[in-house]
């Protein structure tokens, strides 16, 4: 079956970044890719309202040549990659959320036209990813060179396999090293029992904190073995990090290509995702691409 990447894109720079990545992601798979640019059809609701009879054929055309134009862009950069467009009325979170239900990756800027600039993410990118029902890579960072890394966020006590999966194999196709991290606040100077002696202890702690770590350790290689067998060429480094997850993940994607990280599905019978703490706060400070993939 033909891999199929869609991507949101606007003539923004933002968008422009995400286009690029589409393109990359695309490469790495043989897939193709369908660049995608939404408008809103304006309706007129006061009878003293005046709207031209071709407003709406004239901004259809408008994101046809945007589309066009990204698609031309693909093209030249990519011969022989199929790559088609898409213009859809309606609001463009909706509908990108709509054209990528069956793709393999949506990929979208971290702000599109008439955001404000800055490090937070773009209100239609957040709706969007919280309407997708596929992967969805936000582009995020400054540009640089590729640095051979891509860091999966994982949960040992909820490790679900379609993020694994998904680090696994971004990974693979891309030939980087995948750093498993999971983040634990190791700080438990003030939780002893400040009455015992022997648990204020440095040495007792330190040897705490010390088989704590290699329990999680062990933990998640169990988890990640039988990945690792499917995926034998992956170089995998797993690692136990002290700090508040948050913080440290963020910190991590200074020196990475790509973060991966989970967000449970709707629960409720609509599609869509509900990325929790940690995805939120990558989402709007991380240093590199964000891929949030649906589980459960």
């Amino acid at each position: 079956m033909k891999h199929t990447i869609i991507v949101g894109y606007d003539q923004s720079p933002s968008g422009d970044r995400a286009l690029a990545q589409a393109g990359r992601e695309a490469a790495w798979r043989d897939a193709a890719v369908t660049v995608v640019t939404g408008y809103h059809a304006v309706a007129v609701v006061s009878p003293m309202g005046y709207m031209p009879v071709d407003y709406q054929s004239t901004v259809k055309d408008i994101a046809g040549k945007i589309a066009g134009d990204g698609v031309q862009w693909l093209r030249n950069r990519y011969p022989g990659m199929p790559v088609d467009s898409a213009v859809i009325a309606g609001p463009t979170a909706d509908a990108l959320a709509e054209a990528s239900r069956d793709a393999d990756l949506l990929v979208l800027g971290n702000r599109g036209r008439g955001g404000f600039s800055g490090l937070l993410l773009g209100s239609v990118s957040m709706r969007t990813l919280t309407l997708a029902s596929c992967p969805t890579m936000i582009v995020r960072g400054k540009p640089r060179e590729p640095a051979d890394s891509i860091v999966l966020a994982l949960d040992i006590e909820d490790a679900a396999d379609e993020v694994v999966e998904f680090a696994f194999a971004q990974a693979a196709l891309r030939g980087a090293r995948l750093r498993a991290v999971n983040v634990w606040d190791l700080d438990w100077d003030g939780s002893a029992d400040q009455d015992s002696t022997d648990q204020d202890s440095a040495d007792d702690l330190d040897t705490a904190k010390a088989q704590a770590v290699t329990d999680i350790r062990k933990t998640m290689e169990t988890r990640l073995n039988p990945w690792q067998t499917k995926y034998p060429a992956v170089r995998l480094a797993v690692e136990v990090a002290d700090g508040t997850p948050s913080a440290v993940l963020t910190d991590l994607t200074e020196d990475a290509d790509l973060i991966v990280v989970g967000a449970h599905r709707r629960g409720d019978g609509h599609l869509g995702m509900r990325p929790g703490p940690i995805a939120h706060t990558l989402l709007h400070h991380a240093d590199c691409p964000v891929a949030v993939v649906p589980r459960g």
